[in-house]
């Protein structure tokens, strides 16, 4: 095993619009898909909305000070689409987009390279209402969006990603119905798979006509799947859940194909031509990772398959999600593998855990520090096997809106008291400023 991580080795973190910015009705900020979805009574776990999350869009300044201080060499964060294209197309917001040029300004200031996620689930509720991601159109309108955002910040960020997790978009939104827009439907899932490939397509190449040094990808949430037995139908329920979960955005995007067993239920929204737009070589291959799944076959389910709760006795972080670091060391081989040697990112990474302030006012938070040593640690073998690791970003800065969740989930290395936004680093802040730092992952 390696001793350290190579020295270029760039430690981030990530954060997203609407789970960090607050400032909802600010400034000409129009409405998005996850307000609807919030503000709508039993959507969102205790009523909680996003309305002003951390209220990151009036204390940014504090927050590049925090990391700063945290000494990670880069920042992961989205812009919200709503923010500066209200309605979703036409008019542009001039504030919103300054607000963008304030936060990568005090980045540079600060030495911290700007990574940009130009979609991390809230798209205006304008489009959703001309049938969203279901609706091939908002793939052009969404390259607009992409457009504007690089004529404004391309002199100055580099490191761009189409999507956060698309595959969470489609799926949970357009099917399950448990994130915004709340849509239950088969066909809505697969409409929205190919109109954000479409999306992802053309984006990279308004970017790369904005600017042609762009580094350009695309974020996928990969969760390997396993059957729960070796039952037939469990190995088909698994391969289905694998196509859909896992690959139905990064097998077209870099292999140019729609994985079986969804290609043929695909195949009447593919035009001639579109597969050669999706299809764009990436400059980086990023990606999220939280847990494996175990699946098996369920009838009356919307693709025939469901998730398997973790064993009795296996460690799991508040979301119920298994502990599992070795997963994560495989994860990472078989993704070069099928895909092949592109630099290699993960762009989120972490867990959540209930954390308390203690009467020292400290949050003391060991089964991070032990989460994150131990998931490091996969990485850190990754590399030594040969896997063009280059970076990680730990999920999250701070504690945050969690979608359906609400505030009842704490996944920052930074505790946000909601009541007042004062912001206290916990100890995994501190366990992540030394390896950022240059020290040992084990003491």
């Amino acid at each position: 095993m390696a001793e350290s991580f190579p020295p270029d080795f760039l430690w981030g973190a990530s954060t997203a619009a609407y789970q960090i910015e607050g400032a909802a009705n600010e400034d000409g900020r129009g409405p998005s898909i996850w307000d609807r979805f919030a503000h709508t009574p039993g959507r969102v776990l205790n009523g909680d909305t996003g309305d002003v999350a951390c209220d990151h869009y009036h204390r940014w300044s504090e927050d590049v000070a925090l990391m700063r201080e945290l000494g990670i060499g880069a920042y992961r964060f989205s812009t919200a689409w709503p923010r500066i294209q209200p309605a979703g197309r036409g008019a542009v917001n001039e504030k919103g987009l300054q607000f963008y040029d304030r936060l990568v300004d005090a980045l540079l200031e600060a030495d911290i390279e700007p990574w940009l996620c130009l979609y991390h689930w809230d798209l205006p509720q304008g489009l959703e209402d001309r049938g969203g991601w279901r609706n091939r159109d908002v793939a052009y309108w969404y390259r607009d969006y992409a457009a504007i955002v690089a004529r404004r910040l391309a002199d100055r960020v580099v490191n761009w990603a189409t999507f956060n997790e698309p595959n969470m978009v489609a799926c949970r939104g357009y099917g399950h119905g448990d994130h915004a827009p709340g849509i239950k439907s088969r066909e809505g899932v697969m409409a929205a798979i190919h109109t954000l490939n479409l999306g992802h397509g053309l984006a990279v190449s308004a970017l790369r006509e904005q600017r042609g040094d762009l580094k350009l990808g695309n974020i996928y949430n990969f969760s390997p799947r396993e059957p729960a037995t070796d039952r037939a139908e469990d190995l088909e329920a698994c391969a289905m859940s694998d196509a859909i979960m896992n690959r139905a955005f990064s097998d077209p995007q870099i292999l140019g194909r729609y994985p079986d067993p969804i290609a043929t239920e695909l195949a009447p929204l593919v035009q001639s031509g579109d597969l050669a737009i999706v299809r764009q070589k990436p400059d980086y291959l990023a990606f999220n990772h939280y847990a494996r799944s175990r699946v098996r076959w369920a009838r009356d389910t919307l693709f025939e398959f469901e998730p398997v709760a973790p064993p009795a006795g296996v460690p799991v972080t508040e979301m119920g999600w298994e502990i599992n670091p070795d997963v994560f060391r495989r994860l990472m081989i078989d993704v070069k593998a099928r895909y092949g040697d592109l630099p290699m990112y993960v762009l989120e990474n972490g867990a959540a855990f209930a954390d308390a302030v203690d009467d020292e006012d400290r949050v003391r938070d060991p089964q991070r520090v032990a989460y994150l040593r131990a998931y490091l640690g996969a990485v850190r073998d990754a590399i030594a096997a040969g896997v063009p690791v280059k970076g990680y970003f730990v999920w999250s800065l701070l504690d945050n809106f969690e979608w359906a969740f609400g505030y009842s989930r704490r996944f920052g290395i930074v505790y946000v008291d909601f009541a007042t936004q004062k912001r206290i680093p916990k100890e995994s802040y501190y366990f992540y400023r030394e390896l950022a730092r240059g020290g040992p992952l084990e003491r």
